[in-house]
């Protein structure tokens, strides 16, 4: 095990503690830029912790508990977050692309610039998620939750929707159903049809 991951195994026991007392003990997890990739942290308690930066490549996060923590442009390739708990976590810039959500709770979490491009968001709670700019291409959003997701300028070209609720009651000025470099911006009437019938089939 390399230094960094040495360390955060302490760190994250110091921050068990940190939550258990409400604050009154340990010290909530911050580490930054750090590479925790390959480890097992499935139904861990990781609530609030901030790793900004953080390389968790491979990482197997099913049923983790990562609520209102923050993950700005952490990187989860090859991933697996599994029915992991996303509730108000900062994924801002995260590359996600490929990695494993399904069922995830992301109730208003925040994806703005993310790349999600091919991941598995099947049954996923993106209730109020704030998903500005996000890359959902190629995703898989098959009967995820959607309603009051902010999809300002998101990239949905191929995205699976079957069977998603809410879409019509997302937010969305315009969505990109172009390629990469290659956008199509769809907005007004479009974009509206397009809502209705996203559920119905693959795009």
């Amino acid at each position: 095990m390399n230094t960094m991951k040495a360390e955060f195994i302490k760190a994250l026991d110091w921050h068990t503690e940190w939550l258990r007392s409400g604050g009154q003990n340990g010290k909530r997890l911050h580490l930054e830029d750090a590479d925790l990739s390959l480890l097992n942290l499935s139904s861990r308690d990781l609530s609030e912790a901030a790793l900004p930066g953080a390389r968790l490549d491979g990482c197997i996060l099913d049923r983790t508990k990562l609520a209102h923590a923050n993950l700005a442009s952490a990187s989860f390739i090859g991933a697996s977050l599994s029915r992991a708990q996303l509730s108000k976590a900062n994924l801002d810039y995260a590359l996600l692309r490929g990695a494993i959500l399904t069922q995830v709770n992301a109730l208003r979490a925040s994806f703005s610039e993310a790349d999600l491009q091919d991941a598995d968001l099947q049954g996923a709670d993106l209730q109020g998620a704030y998903l500005v700019s996000a890359n959902l291409a190629s995703a898989n959003l098959r009967d995820a939750h959607l309603e009051g997701a902010v999809l300002h300028g998101a990239r949905l070209s191929g995205a699976d929707l079957r069977g998603a609720s809410g879409l019509q009651a997302t937010q969305a000025s315009w969505i990109d159903l172009g390629h990469e470099n290659a956008p199509v911006r769809v907005e007004g009437e479009a974009l509206r049809s397009w809502l209705a019938q996203a559920t119905m089939k693959i795009f």
